[in-house]
């Protein structure tokens, strides 16, 4: 029995087995513990980046494509550019050469216009003097308020005497009815005539002559003749005559 001061502190003493290869087999373990667990993690670490690399794989070969479309509509968009400008360019050039010949055109169109004066001007001397004349209008009272007696004498100018002149002249009377104007082929006023375009045909001259009978209504104004020769020398005149009331 070991020797106790007395009055001082007892510690308990336990008493363990000694036991050397327990505890070896307790380090190992817990060695083998840390190194599942490292490989573990590094399995799962490994396993997580390969699906992420090949996540990012498939986002580059995505992009890639995309790449490649875009680059490809940019080629079609560039070539259709191309061949709008190239368009643009032969529409310009049509344009300015049509612009070109309308000036053209537009300056030949005023020659002839002058040249056409002037061939008028030198048939209208040439045919003054010759061909369909009108040479007297009387107007003198009817057979009633309202009738007017008409005489239109036309010739023959230059006439040889074996050539016969033919065409035809219309006579129009121009007044006014309910407040508008109104114009009234010779015809329509006239018994004695049954046609607008009255026929010519003689050497020296040709009367028409007849009766007026004026709607009621009506207001005359004047008369308008217009005759026109065929042959044998082509003439138009024309010639307005007052209303003589």
């Amino acid at each position: 029995m070991p020797n106790v001061v007395k009055g001082s502190k007892q510690e308990r003493m336990i008493v363990v087995p000694h036991r050397p290869g327990r505890n070896r087999l307790l380090a190992l373990g817990l060695l083998a513990a840390a190194a599942v667990s490292v490989i573990g993690g590094a399995y799962v670490g490994y396993t997580h980046g390969e699906d992420l690399r090949q996540r990012e794989q498939d986002e580059l070969e995505e992009a890639k494509s995309q790449l490649a479309a875009a680059q490809e509509d940019a080629d079609g968009l560039r070539r259709a550019l191309i061949l709008a400008q190239s368009e643009s360019d032969v529409d310009r050039r049509a344009a300015l050469e049509l612009e070109s010949d309308l000036m053209t055109l537009q300056l030949r169109v005023a020659e002839l216009e002058t040249d056409v004066q002037y061939y008028r001007g030198v048939v209208t001397e040439q045919t003054g003097s010759t061909g369909l004349a009108i040479s007297r209008f009387e107007l003198s009272p009817g057979a009633s308020k309202n009738a007017r007696r008409y005489k239109i004498v036309l010739r023959q100018q230059d006439a040889d005497g074996d050539t016969y002149l033919e065409g035809h002249v219309a006579v129009t009377l121009v007044g006014r009815q309910d407040g508008q104007q109104r114009r009234l082929a010779l015809k329509e006023v006239s018994p004695q005539q049954d046609e607008v375009d009255i026929r010519l045909r003689f050497k020296y001259f040709q009367n028409i002559e007849g009766e007026i009978e004026v709607p009621n209504g009506f207001e005359p104004a004047k008369i308008e003749v217009s005759a026109v020769a065929d042959t044998p020398v082509a003439k138009r005149v024309d010639q307005e005559f007052v209303w003589d009331s």
